[in-house]
């Protein structure tokens, strides 16, 4: 069922159609026999036997109490080798099983049922690889664009904060006006500006080490852009 575009505003028309390929289609479903299902199953079971009783086998060494630790972390390792190496062996006995009725259906030489309805669903398959790729591309675009908002944000901010200390500073080259204001209102309303100023500053120091931090970590090529590489190197205290 195709998604009804009106739930993705934002979404380019592009996108939107690798969208609609990537969306669940009942065609894509498998119909397998009760014997096929069960000869799958008993394949499964065969591979977990197998695994087990080569486990099993593996001869039991008595532990050393003077290097138990050690002794258990190479038997562990050697654990995983083993189970890496079953794994290795059996994704590449399903790959040999595989490549024959792939073949054939690519080139339109297969002889059973199941080998011809198998080209479809080779078809499928690049279809949404691509459609993912494209997504993922899309994505990281997307990832990228917000990243360079919230430091066009962060750089608006700063700039109302030089802003604002540029006019304390003002205030402050001749503080003797303060003394000759008698409206008590106004002098309230300016000793409120002045501690908001310093909550602001305090909120955009945190604002910046966080939006850093985040930089970094997204894995962007922060150094190749001069404001994300100006974010992440700031270091000052203005």
């Amino acid at each position: 069922m195709a998604p009804k575009h009106g739930q993705w505003p934002h979404l380019q028309p592009g996108e939107l159609t690798l969208l609609d390929y990537a969306t669940d289609d009942t065609r894509d479903v498998v119909t397998l026999s009760d014997k096929e299902l069960l000869i799958l199953q008993l394949a499964q079971q065969v591979q977990e036997q197998q695994l087990e009783k080569a486990l099993l086998e593996q001869e039991r060494e008595e532990l050393s109490s003077d290097n138990a630790e050690e002794e258990l972390a190479i038997a562990e390792r050697e654990l995983l080798e083993a189970r890496a190496t079953y794994t290795v062996r059996k994704k590449a006995a399903q790959t040999v099983l595989m490549t024959d009725p792939i073949l054939k259906a690519v080139h339109l030489k297969a002889n059973t049922p199941p080998e011809k309805a198998l080209l479809r669903f080779i078809n499928r398959r690049d279809e949404l690889a691509l459609a993912h790729e494209n997504l993922a591309s899309a994505h990281n675009a997307v990832l990228k664009r917000v990243s360079d908002l919230e430091v066009e944000n962060l750089l608006i901010n700063q700039d109302n904060q030089e802003l604002v200390s540029q006019l304390l500073d003002l205030t402050k080259q001749d503080s003797s006006w303060r003394e000759r204001l008698k409206d008590a209102s106004l002098a309230s309303q300016l000793d409120t500006l002045e501690a908001e100023h310093r909550t602001s500053k305090a909120q955009w120091e945190r604002m910046k080490n966080i939006a850093s931090a985040i930089v970094v970590g997204s894995g962007l090529n922060w150094a190749d852009d001069d404001d994300l590489r100006a974010l992440v190197l700031d270091e000052s205290d203005d």
